[in-house]
């Protein structure tokens, strides 16, 4: 029973190594270079290189992004208190199909229809 306990531990041990699995050694054959198989040693290699600089990455962001945020939360403060205004309301921020130029395009025609030369000209 002891030999039994002693082989079944030892067994996953057996299965993980890396004589049994082609191109899991050190090295590839030329025929998987040639197909782009890389060898675990690269790959590993690789993926340590990209979660390195990803982690940069973002505390870079955290960094450059940290006085924007505080920006957008004092906004979002007088938004809520001030004028009691919610972005995720859905009765205020109703889906629109209208674009960005057509609301510039709206608003510019709205302002340039209440100045009082183009009244003047309008109700001659």
């Amino acid at each position: 029973m002891r030999k039994l306990a002693l082989v079944l531990t030892l067994m996953p041990l057996a299965a993980c190594s890396t004589f049994g699995w082609d191109g899991a050694g050190g090295s590839t054959t030329q025929e998987q270079q040639a197909r782009g198989i890389k060898d675990v040693a690269a790959l590993s290699q690789q993926y340590e290189t990209q979660s390195f600089f990803r982690g940069v990455r973002r505390r870079m962001d955290g960094r450059n992004n940290a006085f924007g945020r505080d920006l957008m939360a004092m906004q979002d403060f007088f938004d809520r208190h001030v004028w009691n205004y919610d972005a995720n309301d859905p009765y205020i921020n109703y889906p629109s199909n209208t674009t960005k130029f057509e609301h510039v395009g709206r608003f510019g025609l709205t302002m340039a229809s209440s100045l009082p030369l183009v009244d003047e000209i309008t109700n001659r």
